[in-house]
């Protein structure tokens, strides 16, 4: 069965591997002759999370629809970029000691039903001791906010204690936390910045710091650090941002550009270079099957002095359905974080 995949190297040979790709990874170059092996064993690994991560994820299903019947679920197990990514990004990381090869999360209405959720947890740990981090009490500099949970799978039965002490993270999250997370994946998708890992533009970074603190003061929760305490300081920054990052009209193309794309410009295409015209508010999208191409074209608008009005952003195709696949409703989400977005700057009445 799928979800019964067992580990079937050592902790040393795992780690060796996940080490062995990351020079590969970052040159973007021919893979190494031994990456056959390397990867079977990075794949075997991660998927060897999957019978806990049901075991977790069937958990984190009955005790959410005791708080919410109608919780939204959803699972993962990470994915091979995801996975070289942050060994590339987290020197000291060893592949064997990685917490999220296997995650779920919650998305319920409200903080309170987040809170009853995470309660249910701390008053009973039958899965295994659990980790946890308040990103709602004690939101990340980035903007991010909602609740971690690493818990470590204990086998009920002796058949499964093959699997003792591998670990499963679980989100618990609003639906406006939530609906930030996907607008923060969405801009790093297709700006190809790792905001999602606190990186990339000061002016993005400090969009989404606010937007954080934003909904923070919707929901009631203590605020992202460093940004303003009053409410009205804290608008007109985020309106500034807003404006000068052309938010609205970039969450609005992207979105659009991937729902419709157009089959005839993308067949077979492993990049593709979307277009703004931030002055006509619309998007064209080519494809390409080289890199080098894409990057010449993608130059060629850079150099020409149209960078102004035009805004154009190279994505690898794979990137699109990972984005999809994580965040099976992206587009709801983004359309709902832009209506919370002009919620938030809308005038107050008085």
């Amino acid at each position: 069965m799928a979800d019964r995949v067992k580990r079937q190297f050592s902790k040393g040979a795992i780690d060796r591997a996940g080490k062995l790709l990351i020079p590969w990874w970052l040159a973007s170059e021919d893979p190494p002759p031994n990456f056959t092996s390397a990867y079977n064993i990075i794949v075997n690994w991660r998927n060897s999370h999957s019978m806990p991560l049901l075991v977790f994820r069937n958990g984190l299903q009955r005790r959410a629809q005791r708080v919410e019947a109608d919780a939204i679920i959803a699972q993962r197990l990470k994915r091979f970029s995801s996975i070289m990514n942050k060994l590339s990004r987290e020197e000291t990381m060893q592949l064997s000691q990685m917490q999220d090869l296997g995650g779920c999360r919650a998305i319920v209405s409200n903080v309170e039903a987040v809170d009853k959720l995470f309660e249910m947890y701390r008053g009973d740990q039958p899965e295994g001791k659990l980790n946890c981090d308040d990103y709602i009490r004690h939101p990340k500099p980035d903007g991010y906010r909602g609740i971690h949970i690493v818990g470590r799978y204990s086998a009920r039965a002796e058949t499964n204690k093959f699997w003792n002490g591998q670990r499963i993270e679980l989100q618990l999250r609003s639906k406006l936390q939530h609906i930030f997370a996907t607008a923060v994946e969405t801009v790093t998708t297709f700006t190809r910045q790792p905001l999602k890992f606190g990186a990339g533009e000061d002016d993005w970074r400090r969009f989404f710091a606010l937007m954080g603190s934003a909904f923070a003061m919707m929901e009631g929760t203590p605020l992202v650090s460093n940004t303003p305490a009053d409410e009205k300081e804290l608008i007109r920054e985020l309106g500034e941002l807003t404006a000068s990052l052309h938010v609205r009209q970039r969450l609005q193309n992207w979105t659009n550009a991937i729902k419709e794309l157009p089959r005839q410009t993308i067949y077979g295409a492993k990049w593709l270079l979307l277009v703004l015209n931030v002055p006509q508010n619309t998007i064209s999208v080519k494809g390409f099957s080289e890199p080098r191409k894409a990057r010449q074209e993608l130059a060629s608008i850079e150099k020409s002095g149209r960078s102004e009005s035009l805004d154009a952003v190279l994505v690898w195709v794979g990137s699109i359905s990972n984005l999809k696949g994580a965040y099976p409703n992206y587009y709801a989400d983004t359309r709902e974080f832009l209506a919370a977005l002009d919620l938030v700057l809308a005038p107050k009445k008085v």
